[in-house]
């Protein structure tokens, strides 16, 4: 049975974060509540002990699967194929029809499973820690561009030029912590396509983080530097493109995560609406 979290469920999440080893720290009650709790789904079995959880993030028709997290003690025992069999249901339920996750290649059992569920690896997301000194490193292009803030009106068009879900970016401007920001050139001011991120001051890191070109990361992360606390002395990124990924390797980013990035149609019955097919970046 799956179920919404509440506040208590703090504990659940605290205790089987961890065992995801992406790295990130357990956020404290407060934080979890305004960020992951709202789209968290708690595992329970039939007598209501607590199984595992899932953290959900839910736009227009797709859904980014972003935590899977059963008991170590009920691993092996068809418990993943549950919980995804009951996160698909709940989807078809409200006629989302595609869905992703990230999953790390060395985890065999969880590819086989997200494989007979009909997801396809789709590309290679790596997350760096990135010390600022290192950051100046990255080679420079040419281009003159400008960074600014992310107006509503902005979003569908960045959307388009990065192959992202409608309504993803609308979505984190809902949070007041967060930070948006895009690339511009003047010369063209209508060209989405240059660079865009998602800043979390608290975190720090930003994701998304994409640019139409490696040597575009620069004056992108000149842009998040300003909007840094005043004790952050690195920056966490997620590079999606292998150029990108390339460029902070060759600078000596530390990689924290390398996973495969998976994605496909939500099984099951058709949904009573068609809508129209989703980017296969979530």
């Amino acid at each position: 049975m799956l179920r919404p979290a509440t506040p208590a469920d703090h504990v659940h999440y605290a205790r089987l974060f961890p065992d995801l080893a992406t790295g990130d720290p357990v956020l404290p009650p407060d934080r979890w509540l305004d960020t992951i709790a709202p789209g968290t789904l708690i595992a329970e079995d039939g007598h209501g002990s607590v199984i595992g959880y899932a953290y959900l993030q839910i736009l227009q028709g797709n859904c980014y699967v972003r935590h899977v997290a059963i008991e170590p003690d009920r691993r092996g025992q068809g418990r993943g194929r549950m919980l995804m069999d009951a996160i698909a249901a709940r989807l078809r339920a409200v006629d989302c029809t595609r869905w992703c996750l990230n999953v790390k290649p060395e985890n065999e059992a969880a590819v086989r499973l997200y494989r007979a569920i009909g997801m396809t690896t789709r590309h290679t997301m790596t997350a760096f820690r990135l010390d600022w000194d290192l950051a100046a490193r990255l080679p420079r292009g040419d281009r003159s561009v400008i960074a600014s803030l992310v107006a509503p009106a902005d979003d569908a068009a960045i959307e388009a030029a990065f192959a992202m879900p409608a309504g993803q970016i609308a979505e984190a401007r809902k949070r007041p912590d967060l930070v948006l920001l895009r690339l511009v050139d003047p010369a063209r001011p209508d060209d989405a396509g240059l660079g865009f991120a998602v800043y979390d001051p608290l975190f720090p890191g930003a994701f998304p983080f994409r640019v139409a070109a490696a040597t575009l990361a620069p004056p992108l992360l000149a842009a998040i530097r300003a909007h840094e606390r005043p004790d952050t002395p690195y920056i966490q990124l997620v590079s999606e493109d292998a150029d990108l990924t390339a460029a902070l390797l060759a600078i000596g980013g530390t990689v924290r995560l390398s996973a495969w990035h998976m994605a496909g149609d939500v099984p099951g019955p058709a949904p009573s609406r068609h809508p129209p097919s989703a980017p296969d970046r979530c």
